[in-house]
């Protein structure tokens, strides 16, 4: 019997999805977990710097159910990429019949992981911002880029700031977006950027504070999505509400992470999850003046769906792609 496994390249990919299918779908993943209808255990990292290797591996698979396939999502960050031309972040999707354990597709996953991750603030926004009038960025890579480009479709902006350590990298990263409608400021100083400011984003690799409880005022929304330590310790303290996407890995990997090895924050310190909010089943913002810190570690289960549904649009329009046979 062949086992006919469909290869799937990013630029294919492209070409059968869009930003707002993303976002849609993101949005519907996290809805679905939710109610209990995606199985996702907490991603499994493999960390290679002690053996002088500079990069890690995340291993994110899922079941979802409204999809009825299985996916794997594969994925890492590599620092010595910039100097060779690469992304720092590569990812590959897997998508599975839960039922044989047939492979149906091999897919690249930048393009899927850069945007999964993009659709994450706008998303995030939409259900616990007061206002997102004056939106801070903090850090100017492809995600970042992701990030504005999602925000901007479904967002009322009037005044973007971006913070990235390096000039050249905000300077590049403001000439992408020549034609939007609202302002776009080069910050140089992270506490000026995130004094008045409705929405801080942190989309960074970095591993320090970088953001302080005194510069974050009344009613922001601060997002934290790197994968280390990114605000002070008193800012997760004192805020009126803490949320995340998945309480298990935001415990061991992200913004929390130093923290909740501490004890200082544990599955009770949650208000709610981003999932459990989308599905109505927990409040998420409960008044204008509330301070909120979510962190957004990222799940597999979105770019599973999202690839899922690229998988659906090439088969509905019989388009011929390259395909193996794994029997």
């Amino acid at each position: 019997m062949q086992e006919p496994v469909k290869i799937i390249s990013d630029t294919l990919v492209q070409q059968y999805i869009t930003v707002e299918d993303v976002i849609e779908q993101v949005e519907n993943t996290w809805k679905w977990y939710g109610e209990g209808k995606v199985i996702m255990p907490s991603k499994i990292t493999l960390d290679m710097n002690s053996l002088g290797v500079h990069g890690w591996f995340n291993s994110m698979p899922s079941y979802i159910q409204e999809t009825d396939l299985a996916g794997l999502k594969f994925v890492g960050g590599f620092i010595d990429n910039r100097a060779i031309g690469l992304p720092f972040i590569r990812a590959k999707v897997f998508l599975c019949d839960p039922r044989t354990g047939s492979m149906k597709a091999l897919m690249g996953g930048d393009w899927i992981s850069q945007f999964r991750t993009g659709a994450q603030p706008a998303i995030a926004c939409k259900y616990l911002a007061s206002s997102t009038d004056v939106v801070t960025i903090i850090g100017a890579g492809a995600q970042a880029y992701a990030a504005l480009e999602c925000m901007r479709r479904v967002l009322s902006l009037k005044e973007v700031r971006i913070c990235d350590i390096f000039p050249e990298a905000r300077k590049n990263f403001i000439a992408k977006f020549p034609d939007v409608s609202f302002a776009m400021k080069d910050c140089g100083s992270i506490e000026e950027a995130c004094r008045g400011s409705d929405v801080i984003i942190t989309l960074t690799t970095a591993d320090a504070p970088l953001v302080h409880d005194g510069w974050v005022d009344e009613g922001a929304l601060v997002l934290t999505m790197g994968s280390y330590t990114e605000t002070d310790e008193e800012l997760v303290l004192h805020c009126d509400r803490l949320l995340t996407d998945h309480i298990g890995q935001t415990l061991h990997r992200g913004n929390l992470c130093e923290m909740a090895k501490k004890g200082l924050v544990t599955e009770d310190s949650f208000s709610a999850t981003l999932p459990e909010v989308i599905a109505g089943l927990k409040q998420g913002r409960t008044g204008p003046k509330e301070r909120i810190v979510c962190q957004l570690v990222g799940m597999g289960a979105p770019d599973a769906a999202v690839a899922a549904l690229v998988l659906k649009h090439i088969e509905e329009s019989g388009a011929a792609v390259p395909e193996i046979d794994l029997s």
